[in-house]
């Protein structure tokens, strides 16, 4: 018999801790991550979701997939209590998580709870960082301002438990009590003259929440400038004494950049890194006269396009691109004129690497180096001048940035390119010339647009 009970004993034990069990898997409570604001909103998501869905802390955290699905809904992210308690109810969240991340050399960090029952704030806690992608103070300080506002009510979580009625107990008979004396009333009393109550003073405006962005970069660059162009050109080898040079003191010209990337519309990874630049410039009412006085129209071009790739690191942003080109150089002489000045239309292959650093939440400096291999060179690689034309250049740039807002900005800087070639033949061979060097600089000034 005393087997018997035994096993009776611990059947009734496990029946008993089995509803614990359940309980408290169904007071867990589902908090939803949504993506933070800044260039840092990835590292911090991740930061957020792993200590806030740690074990043994009764918290579910939603996938982050799941989340972001909803939050495309709702344009611009949830602003008030009504889009955040309509999120919440869709996505059957408990709490709503946002954030934000700001600054340059020391980041603002922002966190902020908001109620999924009726979308108000519960918490909000503010972190003044060093720059560092693991965020090591906030993964550290999280817990403790944070997590008594995320723990769910034991009593809305936990069902009721059943309970049995105790067995009545039948009252004994109470003897009737003797009739007692009538106290004597008091007497009225006037009351007191009603109080005046201070006017409370107005209630703060609830802080908004952080308005999502969706990527660490803009999705879409563009510069728009204008330029004041320089370019000297002359030969060499043995007969370039004897040949013209030519010197472009000013020219105008207007110049357009674009920089996309489709894939940040699609995914997060590094993939959407990768996008499509083109670069175009071009003058406007320029003229070359020659050394008899005559003038005669010129015009002068340059575009080129390819991919571009680029690298958001912790102080800065580098890039690199492959692109193909063209930049031709035209002077419209008539058939008889005996001025031996080539027009030149370079098609090239051009590799660059680019750099841009943020100074503060407004400057900005950015810097740009390229090596261009040159395919043929227009009138100029013709037997005529070079047959056999074999050439490289190179170009950079270095520019100022300065933002007006949050996606306009105006920039400020100067870009050199320089070509030289060799005829590519045989030793003694007669040749128009030896080699050539074109110089290309300009200047500058523009609008940026950063989306």
């Amino acid at each position: 018999m005393s087997r018997i009970a035994g096993w009776a004993m611990l059947l009734l034990a496990l029946v008993v801790s089995y509803r614990p069990a359940e309980a408290a898997q169904a007071q867990k409570t589902r908090v939803a991550v949504l993506r933070p604001e800044g260039r840092q909103a990835d590292a911090l998501r991740r930061v957020l979701t792993q200590e806030l869905g740690k074990k043994g802390r009764g918290r579910e955290v939603l996938p982050a997939k799941k989340v972001d699905a909803q939050v495309k809904l709702i344009r611009g992210g949830p602003k008030t209590d009504a889009q955040r308690q309509a999120l919440a109810k869709k996505l059957g969240a408990d709490v709503l998580i946002l954030a934000s991340v700001k600054g340059t050399k020391r980041w603002d960090v922002v966190v902020r709870a908001y109620s999924g029952t009726d979308g108000t704030l519960l918490a909000e806690e503010r972190w003044d960082v060093r720059t560092n992608r693991t965020f090591p103070d906030v993964r550290r300080e999280l817990e403790p301002r944070l997590g008594a506002a995320l723990k769910a009510d034991p009593e809305e979580s936990l069902p009721p438990a059943a309970v049995t009625p105790p067995t009545p107990v039948p009252e004994p008979e109470v003897a009737p009590a003797a009739p007692v004396a009538e106290a004597p009333r008091p007497a009225l009393v006037a009351p007191p003259p009603p109080t005046v109550q201070k006017e409370e003073p107005p209630v703060q405006p609830e802080p908004k929440a952080a308005t999502l962005r969706t990527l660490d970069g803009p999705i879409l660059e563009a510069l728009l400038s204008g330029q004041g162009l320089f370019r000297r050109f002359n030969f060499s080898g043995t007969n370039a004494n004897e040949l013209p040079d030519y010197s472009l003191n000013s020219a105008a010209a207007a110049s357009l950049s674009l920089s996309y990337f489709p894939l940040s519309h699609f995914t997060d990874g590094v993939v959407h890194n990768l996008g499509l630049v083109a670069r175009g410039s071009r003058t406007f009412g320029l003229s070359t006269r020659l050394p008899d006085g005559t003038k005669y129209d010129t015009t002068a071009q340059l575009l080129e396009g390819g991919l571009r790739f680029r690298l958001p690191l912790r102080w800065l942003e580098v890039s690199v691109g492959a692109l193909y080109g063209t930049h031709s150089f035209a002077v419209e002489l008539p058939p008889e004129s005996t001025f031996a000045l080539p027009d030149v239309d370079y098609r090239f292959a051009h590799a660059e690497l680019g750099l841009r650093k943020a100074l503060t939440e407004r400057w900005a400096i950015a810097a740009r180096v390229g090596y261009q291999h040159v395919l043929s060179g227009g009138e100029l690689s013709s037997d005529d001048y070079i047959p056999k034309l074999r050439g490289s250049g190179l170009d950079g740039e270095f520019a100022v940035e300065f933002a007006l807002t949050r996606i306009l900005g105006l920039r400020l800087g100067g870009e050199m390119r320089s070509y030289s070639f060799t005829a590519d033949v045989a030793e003694g061979a007669p040749v128009f010339a030896g080699g050539a060097k074109d110089l290309y600089f300009s200047g500058q000034l523009g609008l940026s647009l950063r989306l």
